[in-house]
């Protein structure tokens, strides 16, 4: 019996499924017998078929399993196989279904194969096959689906000669290594319905011939080496649906296999990264095919401009349009939103769009919505959502013929997720998942205030199920926060809103916390004023909170502290007061917290070191007094600290992975880093604490004074000398590599970047004697007896170049208020 062989291969059975295979009964003829995954022709009592996909096996398919002459159908995918495919396979002259995807299978496909003349489904994707194709077998007999995808198969692609290709329906080649041109001849294949080559290293151009396959419907070229213009004649195939001619390469899209039985199989891997790059525009004619549901050609080097008479065609069935990271110019037609009312997916980004938003256009029935990186201006129009929305394309359905079915496809590539936020359409019909709506018109110049938003109706079906990224970030929007921003919003499962950099000011009402779905909300470089309203302790699920470089005054709230999943909350950078609250040692969460350049006082709580997640602490530039509490030591993850320029004293304790002095520089009274041997640091004195000198005779006394003078007025003489011939122009003096330095009059011979480096100590805290809001101030000795003020200066800290040359002015005007100093100098990064 050749199944009780097949049985002696398999060494590992976790459900012991093939316990029933025994040699004491016949699977056809024997009564009640019942041998699993095992069906017979009850005419003729032969096994016709062995089915056992997806249930763990693991062993080597024998040899003997040639000897099964009139199995029809052959399905042992989701399996682990070890070893080559048997060229015994080519003696089942009856077969009609073989399937063995994801079985581990090795080693080339053998020729055998090709014999199969009734062979109507062949499925091998997701093995190890390697090595060409057998020539002219492609389209050979009555093959119907062939589906080789997700192996190491290479070489050219041939297809059947003249009258031997007209079976084939579907044809799977994606995530190989074929080369060189896509055959012409693949219009042999006249009833060719799916045609799927992308991930491969075909290289030249879409073939022409394409177009003559009037019954295709799905056709993906992306991740190749493609090039030259896309060819107008693919508008020739009517009944395209799905056109794909660039993906991008951190997608991991989910496109399934389907089998037998209906169950899912592996996942692609759209990681390979290779790109097609076209020439010229894209074809108007090919975005107003009839037909046409979805198009995908982002990053594909396209130009030109959209097509502004989709007002003409009597509908338009697109509702996936990625065009994003292109070259296209020009306006957003008003006929697209008019006429295209079942868009879900629109992805423009990255383009050279320009004018204003249609108002026509139903983002509220968009899934996802992508404007971002265009010239875009104007104020935002109120969207149509007029009708409701129709979201019939996300629904899953097979049926379980093991044939691919087109719309099956058309709908697994809906799961294509667009730009970083990984989005999945497909789960609007599980409603044991969440759905991503996502609208981006960030880095545009949109203007005026922020529109009011609402959301289609259908997505209010999901009832706190969808998850909304809403992105006005980098615009020009102004006036207000709206009290309501997002209508019905605490029906959503939660909202993520950025409205960083732009210009919107007034206070934060209290009642805009009032959404408490809100998990992200990113608000800075703005001109928002007032207080941090208490109810944004309302937010429990908040994760992120920026609010930083504004002009946000009084306390922090106490409330802050009960933001339990908060990760990062960054409010540098404004004009708060008071004290830092205890209550933050609850944020079991917070990896980064930034209080920087603010005028915080009192001491740093010991809670803090409660929160063993944080990662940045950032307490720089404020009023803080006390010692660094000892607690702090306890973070572990602590990996960025910068507690400089405050009023901290006593020791510094020991964190595990910060060494350097500048976290603490800026504080008078800290006791200063210890050095690399571990010896006990040096304590800076206080000034009330610095002995008096000892009473010394008046003669003695009389004549330090009088050569101190001396020395003063003939440093002041030389200093005058300087300022009346140079006129106190700053002038560059040396420069090494991008470090400049510049002196405000005729400075010694001494002076460059490595002598003043060496002369402030490598700008150490221990020469520094003042810091303000766009650098820091240090002393240096260069020329015996006479010292210079070194500004160094943090290019970053200003706003624009005007403000840079001013107070390079400002310096050139005056002298250091600390007596004894002769001139600036001043060093910057370039």
């Amino acid at each position: 019996m050749w199944l009780l062989n097949f049985k002696a291969s398999i060494f590992h059975d976790p459900n012991n499924l093939l316990l029933t295979w025994n040699a004491t009964t016949d699977p056809c003829t024997t009564a009640a017998a019942h041998w699993y995954g095992v069906s017979c022709d009850p005419l003729s009592a032969t096994i016709v078929s062995l089915n056992l996909t997806g249930r763990a096996l693991a062993g080597v398919l024998p040899p003997t399993i040639g000897n099964l002459t009139n199995l029809r159908v052959l399905s042992l995918s989701h399996n682990s196989f070890s070893g080559h495919i048997p060229p015994e396979l080519g003696k089942l002259k009856s077969l009609q279904t073989l399937e063995l995807q994801g079985c581990n299978f090795s080693g080339r496909i053998p020729d055998q194969i090709r014999f199969l003349s009734s062979l109507h489904l062949l499925n091998l994707s997701y093995n190890s096959l390697w090595g060409p194709i057998p020539s002219g077998w492609i389209g050979s007999g009555m093959l119907s689906v062939v589906d080789l995808s997700n192996n190491q198969l290479s070489g050219d692609l041939t297809v059947a000669g003249s009258g031997q290709c007209e079976f084939l329906q579907h044809l799977k080649l994606s995530n190989n290594f074929f080369v060189n041109e896509i055959p012409p001849e693949i219009e042999k294949c006249s009833n060719l319905r799916t045609l799927l080559l992308d991930g491969n290293i075909f290289q030249g151009r879409i073939p022409i011939q394409i177009g003559h396959l009037s019954q295709l419907r799905v056709l993906d070229v992306s991740r190749n080496s493609l090039t030259d213009t896309i060819p107008p004649e693919l508008a020739n195939c009517l009944k395209l649906s799905v056109l794909v001619l660039t993906n991008l390469d951190d997608f991991g899209s989910s496109f399934y296999n389907i089998s037998a039985d209906g169950s899912a199989g592996s996942v692609l891997d759209f990681s390979r990264g290779e790109f097609n790059a076209f020439d010229g525009g894209f074809p108007h004619n090919l975005l107003l095919l009839p037909n046409l549901q979805i198009l995908w050609a982002p990053r594909a080097n396209l130009g030109g401009q959209l097509p502004s008479n989709w007002s003409n065609l009597p509908s338009c069935s697109l509702r996936a349009l990625n065009l994003g990271l292109n070259n296209i110019a020009g306006s957003v037609p008003e006929s697209l939103g008019v006429m295209c009312r079942n868009l879900t997916v629109l992805d423009l980004s990255s383009n050279g769009l320009q004018g204003h938003l249609p108002w026509q256009l139903r983002l509220p029935c968009m899934l996802y919505f992508n404007i971002s990186r265009n010239s875009l201006s104007g104020a935002l129009p109120q969207f149509e959502n007029r009708g409701g929305c129709d979201f019939g394309m996300v629904y899953y359905g097979r049926d379980g013929s093991g044939i691919l079915d087109v719309e099956d496809i058309q709908k697994a590539y809906f799961n294509i997720p667009a730009w970083g936020y990984q989005m999945n359409v497909g789960a609007a019909a599980d409603f044991d998942s969440t759905l991503v709506v996502a609208h981006d018109f960030s880095w545009n110049a949109f203007a005026g205030p922020l529109p009011l938003f609402s959301i289609g109706d259908d997505f209010l079906l999901t009832r706190g199920r969808a998850r909304y990224k809403l992105f006005f970030n980098n615009n020009n929007f102004n006036g207000t926060f709206p009290i309501e921003l997002i209508t019905n919003c605490n029906d959503l499962h939660s909202l993520s809103l950025t409205l960083s950099a732009n210009q919107i000011n007034g206070v934060l009402d209290a009642k805009f916390f009032g959404c408490l779905r809100i998990i992200d909300f990113e608000a800075a470089e703005n001109q928002v004023n007032g207080s941090i309203p208490s109810e944004v302790g309302n937010l429990e699920l908040l994760q992120y909170l920026d609010l930083s470089r504004n002009q946000l005054s009084g306390s922090l709230p106490d409330q802050l502290g009960e933001l339990k999943n908060a990760k990062q909350i960054l409010l540098g950078d404004n004009n708060l007061t008071g004290k830092i609250p205890s209550q933050f040692g609850h944020l079991t969460s917070l990896e980064t917290l930034n209080l920087s350049y603010n005028r915080l006082r009192n001491s740093i709580p010991e809670s803090l070191g409660n929160v063993t997640s944080l990662e940045i602490l950032l307490l720089d530039h404020n009023i803080i007094s006390g010692g660094i509490p000892l607690s702090l030591s306890n973070l572990s993850r602590l990996i960025q600290l910068n507690l400089s320029f405050n009023n901290l004293s006593g020791h510094i304790p020991h964190f595990q992975h910060i060494s350097d002095c500048t976290s603490f520089r800026g504080n008078r009274f800290l006791y200063s880093c210890p050095d690399q041997d571990s010896t006990p640091p040096a304590r800076i004195p206080i000034p009330s604490e610095v002995q008096k000198p000892q009473r010394r005779s008046t003669l003695k006394s009389f004549v330090i004074a009088i050569s101190t003078t001396v020395s003063i007025m003939l440093c002041a003489l030389v200093v005058t000398a300087f300022f009346l011939i140079g006129r106190k122009r700053p002038r560059r003096v040396a420069s090494l590599q991008r470090n400049v330095v510049t002196a405000f009059a005729d400075a010694p011979l001494e002076l460059n970047y490595d002598n003043v480096v060496r002369a402030t100590g490598n700008f150490g805290i221990c020469n520094l004697i003042g810091t303000g809001g766009f650098g820091s101030t240090y002393k240096a000795e260069l020329v015996p007896g006479c010292l210079v003020a070194v500004k160094k200066l943090s290019i970053g800290r200003f706003q624009g170049i005007q403000q840079f040359d001013a107070e390079i002015r400002t310096l050139g005007r005056i002298r250091h208020n600390e007596p004894g100093y002769s001139f600036w100098i001043l060093c910057w990064r370039r």
